[in-house]
């Protein structure tokens, strides 16, 4: 039998249980009762006390003329010495049985099961007698109520043992939890079979699992923003000296009289830059801090991204890039995206390359296309001497950060000589 939940598994113990109880009964009883009879016939006492009734009744008979057809006297005598059976009977034929209320057919019941029968003259003629007092009635009682009371300890101790392995489960479970509660989270939780315990240590287990990679995300979340907090105080740091010793260098040629105007507009270019860098940190947090963003309808991918593509190359230009778009080509994929976010990649796309690219070289823009995903492909060389500073790169976790809220997801690739983001967007049906 396969027990699927505990009802089923308790349901099929208590009926083994029962009939465990009722062959151990039935053996005990059975037995002990023989045994008891082998020990009362061997011992005489039944022929004994038999005897002595068969002679009290034959001194009775004999006083009284007692006849066979004499019934009442016979019932008055056997009430007087209260005896539980008392037959009278000739070869196979019974005249009277006590258990009887009325007076049957001399003869009209035939039974020969009566083994041990005695005989007694009556006044109209010899009979044999079946007689028997009671007094071992008291202790098949006592052997039954011993053997009931054997049988359901019996019952209780395999019913028990069979149970031990539930409660085992269940403390085993208990502890668990307490060690989940506690914050110990490696060590699995593992049951085996496929009751309602077992599917409870799963569940038990499958929310360790989440609490883990919910311990390790925060634990990842906080490297990242103590390195994000280091980061930017160095990013900040060097603007923000450089800010105060042109504002000091200021006020002192001012108290001079001297012309300041080189060195405003070097502390001006300081401000923007830590302007800059607080905007990020600003849309940094704002970003991670928004759980689900909201994407528009799907669309063409060449609608989608087109018209932010051509303002991106139109701004290049401007600013004296030149621009290699021979592998751009659009298919007809559709994708979601939020507008919001990628109007902010692409500000920061372009204010990257304004900052950082060379402009005597090509800006190679192309898409790449795969099963499940679409490809903006940006390639540039940097300035020479290279002017990127390995900080927080706050710019490209933003990026990251709104890719991943669009379901998509980049690929930076830094060199010494050139940069490279990817931004990959699944394709949607």
């Amino acid at each position: 039998m396969t027990n699927e939940n505990l009802t089923s598994k308790m349901l099929y113990r208590m009926i083994k249980e029962l009939i465990i109880g009722v062959v151990t009964f039935l053996i005990l009883s059975g037995g002990a009762t023989s045994m008891f009879q082998e020990y009362l016939l061997s011992s005489g006492y039944f022929s004994k006390t038999e005897q002595e009734k068969v002679e009290k009744f034959q001194e009775y008979v004999d006083e009284n003329k007692i006849k066979i057809t004499d019934t009442k006297k016979i019932r008055n005598w056997i009430k007087h010495e209260n005896i539980h059976e008392f037959v009278i009977l000739k070869g196979t034929k019974i005249y009277f049985d006590n258990r009887y209320e009325e007076d049957i057919f001399p003869g009209s019941i035939k039974n020969n099961t009566f083994n041990y029968v005695y005989p007694i003259n009556f006044a109209d003629g010899q009979a044999n007698l079946y007689v028997y007092d009671g007094f071992a009635d008291k202790y098949y009682d006592i052997i039954s109520g011993v053997s009931i009371f054997i049988s359901i300890i019996i019952c209780i101790l395999i019913f028990g043992s069979e149970l031990q392995s539930e409660i085992k489960n269940i403390q085993y479970l208990q502890k668990r939890v307490k060690k989940i509660g506690d914050g110990e989270l490696e060590e699995s939780v593992s049951i085996k079979g496929q009751d309602e315990i077992c599917q409870l240590a799963s569940g038990i287990d499958s929310m360790r699992n989440q609490l883990l990679e919910q311990k390790r995300t925060q634990e990842k979340m906080k490297e990242a923003q103590d390195a994000l907090v280091l980061g930017m105080a160095h990013d900040m740091r060097t603007p923000l000296t450089g800010l105060f010793s042109y504002l000091e260098i200021i006020k002192k040629m001012e108290k001079e009289g001297k012309p300041a105007g080189e060195y405003a507009s070097k502390a001006f270019d300081k401000a923007e830059q830590l302007r800059s860098v607080s905007d990020q940190l600003f849309e940094y947090f704002l970003v991670s801090n928004e759980t689900n963003a909201e994407l528009e309808e799907a669309e063409i991918a060449k609608s989608a991204f087109e018209d932010y593509l051509s303002e991106f190359c139109a701004f290049l230009e401007c600013n004296k890039f030149k621009i290699d778009i021979e592998d751009v080509y659009w298919h007809p994929v559709k994708v979601r995206i939020n507008t919001n976010y990628f109007g902010r990649i692409m500000n920061n796309l372009m204010s990257n390359m304004e900052k950082y690219g060379a402009k005597e070289k090509p800006v190679y823009l192309k898409i790449n296309y795969a099963p499940d995903y679409i490809g903006l492909d940006f390639q540039n060389e940097v300035i020479k001497p290279n002017p990127y500073v390995k900080g927080t790169g706050i710019g490209l976790k933003n990026i990251e950060l709104m890719m991943k809220q669009m379901h998509g997801y980049t690929e930076v690739t830094i060199t010494e000589d050139t940069y490279r983001i990817v931004l990959n967007f699944p394709v949607t049906n």
